[in-house]
């Protein structure tokens, strides 16, 4: 079918990869859908990472760094939710984001490892484990996941693929994937467990995908609960495919839902292909299947019927997602594609009513869906309901009929052209009401409805009807209610309000649009929104009504204003910044702001305020904002400057340190009123370098005059000089200014050229120290210092304690280059330039005592800082931590952490650290203080800190403490992080055993519980250690290591009772069984044999055999090696160790399946030395299978043949000639000729001549006749009638010559005969020698002999046979002549035909000869044949004499 006409619609919507998504990372583990808004996929390369796909912009993905183990974005809203394994421990840690806030929603850790997690609804996730199912919803901050069933047997090691909730939130499924059974290991089983939460009770089923969904029975208002499931499974050599849908919880009293199934059709290439997910789309009630191989079917919801079945993808699908708006579905296969199956809805009904030819179907399809394509069939049944007056019915199609088809002007009119009942509800009322009952009406139908409404005056109804949104309005209809009646709109407001608050906006905006104005006012509408608590519909009606931003509105602009900031702030900052309203109340809403902490906007109100309105008073607004301490100076500033409060403006900022903005007022607002700013900050004794930084930051903006009058006012011209000499060098042209520079510079200038320091020094004295108008000149002093430095370094303190205005961070480093460090001490010490100070005391004058002591006199933070350092560099380590802490300085806490620990002053270090942790929030000082405690073994304020906020990295404390053997306190660390397995072990170091074993048992891991196992045993705890064991021994792999460290220690009968609690553990594998076995064998022998035979099937054979070789336990190795086939080693093993394995019954049952041949023969051997009571047994086992001949010479060679005689006996059927001649050997020795003679006759195999030559002259005459009678069947007739002559056999003798067939033995036997006088014997003879002794011998001699008496009877017999053999001569003889005579008379008969016919021929010439006849052309007399001679006379012929 070409892809343009098929019913569903393939659509590539994007390629993974095209968004930089690597292929390794397209697998199931990987991406998630968990709806069609976006795709999640996680990445560990190049680096961890999620990328989250918007399929609404899919090809701007966002990729954050970020490392989990799985990811799952909300179907609904930008929330993701993560889920990590814990480091150490079985344990994940889930955590909900939400990333347009980019806040943490909530988080939790739970304990123990979820294997599959899904969003089931937009505000629950469903959380799988091994065991177990949750639920965890995102409401509520502190709310943990609540169990909500265990998982069946049947889901156990699954892969769990699906979990999925109804639409009533009251069923759950669980579908899981398993290998196949082995006869069809290929085919994977799929595995479903239906949870009903009203009945707390699980269903377990086979299904592969399964899905609910809702759907509304006829005659039921409520729609029924569905799922449908599809399975694939292998039962008795038959794979069954199905589709089943099924209602859940139905509802009693009220119609049902009826179960229904289908087939699925799997193609023969698609044998071993099976479901992997279903979607049901609730936009056209459809199902799809989809299955791994790419295969969809499309059956219907309600009536199973199969609609379609295609491939779409080459590549395997592993994850789908519905696509609920289209109602299709997402698919993403192995390769990366983003399919998007969607219903074709121009080809659908066709397809299914045309080529699938259901029709009923294709209507029912097409109502629900709204579809084109059955409208001749919806048409056509519709005129045969109306036919047939079933107008409820036809109403009803018409409300159904897909597009609107039968909701036309010339249905109502047909309804309407009906005849009314009496007594009846007229058709087209019933019509109304039907559609009434299904949706809105149209306009056409609205305004016929109204007419009829109208026209009867049942306002209430149209009233009742418009606020249940069930009419459309039209300009029509307004003018026929108009035209009628004017409606209560606020009743008909309130009504929709109670059902539909959308609805209630729409109306309410329609009434605002209507002409004349709205018929109720717009504060009273929004009043009747916020009485039901709908802020967000009223603020919807309100930001549109108030668009026009009108003077008159003011009041619900702050109305709107007001309900939002009180209950979803968000909303209001959005409105306030959009600027969409300008009349509001500005302080009620800054003030509400404020509350709502939308500091913010309320600042730019109130800072707008203060800068633009003339209507506050000045004073009391300046102390207002005083008093407030607004983080945000800038509405004070605009007061204080508008009204002129400049000294009080300066007084607050600097009081408050609040300086930036004394820079940003006096640099950017209003230049002209810094010399204002400069004398309150004189008066408040700000330091004097912010205040020349703030003159020489203005500069040329700044007028000087005033300047200097506010200066001199305070005696503080000093402060101008370099303000002064920065205005000259920029060009100023001041008179005042150079006026006062002239003089000083020329004259210092004339000393310095002449090089006279000396002088130089006498003359800036009188300048200087002597009361000048350049006594505070800065560059003066500066001069006079450094001058003094270099050329009289004694008067240097004088000037240093006399001068007050010179550059003394300058000064001071030219006088520690010049070695001054008193004089650079006190320099710095007066300019409070503490600093500096105490560092001249550290490096140059190298006293750590002054240092301190100059520290506690000034008592800086940086000055302690400095010491601290210091000491610390000399290993003053604890005096350094308490500097430190002076210092309250923070920044070398890792220098002090080395420094204490080296030091091992760890009480020091905990006071330090713990003022650290109060500046800085660093996972090593964290860490480093619970170190601290534990080495001073304060353990309480371990615990305490633990419990209290912090960023220690826990784990690696805890490691850090086991190492060093800090057991107690690494375990209050192991415990809080719940590393049980760590927790375990340093418990077995505190010898507390039994809470290791409970750490085990929480941390569950083979590790863990071998580490306690060990040591338990080790303190011979041997309860706890086989408590531990039992969940060791259950790996295969740690099992050995167990045993072999109990048997190291000599405790064996408590690894063997360990190894006997574990057979009864579910998970019970080939390896506790045979290691069992073994200890057994080593240990415990007399319960070795019945261990084997319980658990042959369990056991590792091999293995168990070599240790009951190791062992000697024949017996039980024999048994082994039975039960492992290998019966050549188990028959060898028998005889090598006969004493203790051999048991007949079972040795025949061996022998007989070894492979080696020699094996055979070995096991004669070993019957006959131990055993020949029995070798007849088994030889008759081995019957078939042994060579008898070297059986037979086994024996012989052993002189043994007779022992082996019931054998031989059973095998001489096979006429062997060994045992032929060994069993007539013993037949002779026996002297049983019955059995040698019966032997002879029945096996010809053996040498007959030797052996009649043996026993031909036996003592026994019976022996002599069998040897006559082997020379008679060997054809030695001479020999054996001489021997039966020797004994008087004479019977055997006439038999033998009879036999023989040569008549002159016979007639020799007849001479013997009268020459012995033995006249009865001749008589005899003639009879058993009949056909050999001729008649004219016989009668010869019976005359000769005069024995014609005994010689009648066979003359007699002879006449009567010849008599008969006369008679069949002559009747052959006459029935050959009458055959002739017939013959001859059919000839004549041919002949006379032929004649006549030839008299019928007309005269020709003469015909040429016959054959035979003369050349007389006539007839003659037959000739006589040739070749015959002529018959003698009938008769005897003449008897002729002897």
């Amino acid at each position: 079918m070409a892809a343009a006409n098929a019913p569903i619609t393939m659509k590539e919507v994007l390629t993974l990869p095209s968004v930089g998504i690597n292929q390794q990372f397209i697998t199931f583990t990987n991406v998630t859908m968990e709806s069609d808004k976006y795709i999640c996929v996680r990445e560990t390369a190049p680096q961890n990472s999620v990328v989250i796909i918007d399929m609404n912009m899919p090809m701007q993905p966002l990729r954050r760094a970020i490392t989990a183990d799985s990811a799952l974005m909300n179907p609904n809203s930008r929330i993701l939710a993560l889920k990590a394994q814990v480091p150490g421990t079985t344990q994940d840690h889930l955590q909900i984001f939400n990333i347009e806030a980019k806040s943490k929603l909530k988080s939790h850790q739970m304990p123990e490892q979820v294997a599959f997690w899904k969003w089931i609804t937009p505000k629950m996730l469903g959380l799988v484990t091994q065991n177990s199912v949750y639920h965890w919803s995102i409401e509520g901050y502190d709310s943990e996941p609540v169990k909500m069933f265990d998982r069946t047997a049947n889901l156990a090691k699954n892969q769990i693929i699906n979990y999925k909730c109804s639409p009533n939130e009251k069923w759950l499924v669980l579908i899981g994937i398993a290998p196949g059974p082995p006869e069809r290991a290929q085919l994977v089983k799929g595995n479903m467990q239906l949870f009903s939460l009203d009945q707390q009770r699980s269903q377990a089923l086979e299904a592969h995908a399964a899905s609910f969904s809702q759907f509304k029975v006829p005659g039921n208002e409520n729609p029924s609960i569905l799922i449908s499931f599809a399975s694939k499974s292998f039962n008795a050599g038959q794979i069954t495919s199905k589709l089943h849908v099924i209602e859940l919880g139905a509802q009693p009293g009220k119609p049902s839902f009826t179960k229904k199934q289908a087939d699925l059709f799997f193609p023969p290439d698609f044998a071993d292909d099976f479901p992997v997910a279903m979607q049901v789309s609730h936009k056209f009630s459809l199902i799809y299947v989809i299955t791994k191989l790419g295969l969809l079917f499309v059956y219907d919801l309600e009536t199973a019927s199969a609609v379609y079945r295609n491939r779409i993808s080459p590549d395997p699908i592993f994850l789908t997602s519905e696509a609920s708006s289209v109602g299709g579905f997402y698919a993403i296969n192995r390769r990366g594609q983003v399919l998007l199956a969607t219903v074709n809805e121009a080809t659908i009904i066709p397809f299914i009513s045309g080529q699938l030819n259901k029709l009923e179907l294709a209507v029912n399809l097409a109502k629900r869906g709204n579809l084109p394509g059955a409208e001749e069939l919806v048409v056509e049944r519709f005129k045969e309901l109306f036919a047939q007056t079933k107008y409820k019915e036809a109403a009803e199609l018409a409300a159904e009929s897909p597009q609107g088809i039968l909701r036309t002007p010339d249905i109502v009119a047909k309804f309407q052209s009906v005849p009314v009942q009496a007594g009846q509800t007229p058709p087209l009322l019933q019509y109304f009401g039907t559609l009434l009952t299904k949706g809105k009406l149209n306009s056409y139908e609205s305004l016929e409805l109204s007419r009829l409404v109208v026209n009867q005056n049942k306002k209430n109804l149209l009233e009742n009807w418009l606020a249940e949104d069930k009419l459309e309005c039209s300009e029509e209809l307004g003018d026929l209610v108009k035209a009628k009646y004017t409606p209560d709109y606020l009743f008909l407001l309130q009504t929709i309000l109670r059902t539909d608050p959308e609805g209630a906006v729409s109306f309410a905006l329609m009434m605002s649009e209507m002409k004349g104005g709205c018929p109720v006012d717009f504060n009273t509408i929004t009043d009747l929104f916020l009485q039901r608590n709908l802020i967000r519909e009223a603020t919807k009606f309100l930001l549109v009504v108030l668009k026009p931003n009108l003077p008159e509105q003011a009041f619900l602009q702050t109305k709107v204003l007001e309900i939002n900031l009180v209950t979803f702030p968000n909303v209001a900052e959005a409105i306030l910044a959009n600027g969409m309203f300008s009349h509001y109340d500005r302080p009620r809403v800054a003030q509400l702001c404020e509350k709502a902490g939308l500091y913010i906007q309320s600042l730019k109100e109130v800072e707008r305020v203060t800068r633009e309105s003339n209507f506050y008073d000045a004073e009391k607004t300046k102390n207002f904002l005083m008093e407030a301490k607004l983080p945000d100076a800038r509405p004070l500033i605009n007061v204080c400057d508008r009204f002129g409060f400049v000294p009080d403006l300066t007084h607050y900022l600097y009081t408050n340190n609040m300086l930036r903005y004394i820079e940003g007022y006096v640099q950017k607002v209003n230049p002209g009123n810094a010399p204002l700013v400069v004398g309150q900050l004189l008066d408040d004794e700000c330091p004097e370098d912010f205040i020349k930084g703030l003159i020489i930051s203005v500069r040329s903006l700044l007028p000087v005059e005033p300047l200097v009058e506010e200066c001199e006012k305070r005696n503080r011209l000093r402060l101008l000089t370099q303000f002064l000499e920065h205005l000259v060098s920029e060009g100023s042209q001041d008179v005042h200014v150079h006026n006062a520079l002239e003089q000083v510079s020329a004259a210092v200038q004339a000393f310095m050229t002449a090089d006279l320091p000396h002088e130089l020094i006498e003359l800036l004295e009188k300048i200087v120290l002597q009361n000048s108008a350049f006594s505070g000149n800065f560059n003066l002093q500066n001069l006079l210092i450094e001058t003094a430095i270099k050329a009289d370094p004694s008067r240097v303190m004088d000037y240093i304690n006399r001068l007050d205005n010179f550059d003394g961070p300058a000064v001071g480093e030219v006088a520690v280059e010049a070695q001054l460090y008193e004089e650079a001490f006190a320099i710095f010490k007066k300019f409070n330039l503490n600093v500096q100070a105490v560092n001249v005391l550290l490096d140059n004058v190298k006293s750590i005592e002054r240092a301190v002591e100059f520290a506690f006199r000034v008592e800086e933070d940086s000055v302690w800082g400095e010491v601290a350092k210091a000491q610390l560099r000399e290993g003053l380590v604890s005096d350094a931590i308490e500097s430190f802490i002076r210092a309250e300085d923070a920044t070398h806490f890792l220098e002090v952490i080395r420094a204490a620990e080296d030091a091992n002053v760890y009480d020091d270090l905990v006071k330090y650290l713990l003022m650290v942790r109060q500046k800085v929030k660093e996972p090593k000082v964290d860490s480093e203080l619970i170190y601290a405690y534990a080495k001073i073994d304060r353990l309480g304020e371990i615990e305490e800190f633990i419990l209290m906020p912090n960023v220690a990295n826990l784990p690696n404390v805890g490691d850090r403490l086991y190492d060093e053997a800090l057991y107690e306190a690494a375990k209050i660390i192991y415990a809080f992080i719940s590393n049980w397995g760590k927790l375990a072990v340093t418990l077995v170091k505190l010898q507390q055993f039994q809470g290791a074993v409970d750490a085990a048992r929480k941390a569950n891991s083979a590790k863990t519980w071998k580490e306690v196992c060990f040591a338990c045993l080790d303190a011979e705890e041997f309860r706890l250690a086989q408590i531990c064991g039992l969940n060791v021994i259950i790996q295969v792999d740690d099992l050995e290591e167990v045993s072999e460290f109990y048997q190291n220690r000599g405790y064996f009968n408590e690894l063997i009772s360990l190894m006997e609690s574990g057979l009864g553990l579910e998970r019970a594998h080939m390896g506790i069984f045979t290691e069992l076995g073994v200890l057994y064998a080593r240990y415990r022998y007399e319960k070795l044999m019945e261990h084997i035979k319980l658990f042959a099937t369990r056991l590792n054979i091999p293995k168990l055999i070599r240790a009951c070789d190791e062992q000697q336990h024949w017996q039980e190795l024999t048994y082994l090696f039975i039960q492992y086939d290998e019966f050549d080693n188990a028959a060898t093993t028998v005889m090598n160790h006969s004493p203790e394995a051999w048991e007949h019954m079972q040795f025949k049952d061996i022998v007989a399946k070894v492979a080696n041949v020699e094996l055979y023969y070995k096991a004669v051997h070993f019957y006959l030395q131990e055993h020949p009571d029995l070798i007849n047994d088994l030889l008759n086992v081995l019957a078939l299978r042994l060579d008898h001949t070297r059986v037979v010479d086994i024996m012989r060679k052993a002189g043994q043949l007779l022992l082996i005689k019931p054998y031989m006996v059973a095998v001489q059927s096979n006429n062997v000639s060994a045992v032929n001649e060994a069993l007539n050997e013993i037949y002779v020795e026996e002297e049983d000729y019955d059995r040698l003679r019966e032997s002879i006759d029945l096996h010809d195999s053996f040498d007959q001549i030797g052996l009649a030559q043996k026993i031909e002259k036996h003592e026994l005459v019976e022996m002599r006749r069998v040897a006559a009678y082997i020379y008679k069947k060997a054809g030695r007739w001479k020999q054996s009638i001489a021997l039966s002559k020797k004994d008087n056999m004479y019977k055997d003798c006439m038999e033998t010559a009879s036999q023989s067939g040569e008549h002159d033995l016979a007639e020799q036997l007849l001479v013997y005969f009268i020459e012995q006088g033995k006249k009865e014997c001749f008589a005899t003879c003639l009879f058993v020698c009949y056909d050999l002794i001729r008649p004219d011998v016989a009668l010869e001699l019976a005359w000769i002999h005069n024995m014609i008496d005994f010689a009648f009877p066979y003359l007699l017999q002879f006449i009567r046979e010849y008599s008969g053999k006369v008679d069949e001569l002559i009747k052959d003889k006459l029935e050959a002549q009458k055959e002739v005579q017939a013959k001859e008379q059919e000839d004549k008969d041919v002949m006379s035909q032929q004649n006549m016919y030839a008299q019928l021929l007309p005269l020709a010439l003469p015909a040429p000869p016959m054959p035979g006849m003369g050349g007389g052309g006539g007839y003659g007399p037959p000739q006589p044949m040739g070749g015959m001679p002529g018959m003698p006379p009938y008769g005897m012929p003449p008897m002729g004499g002897y």
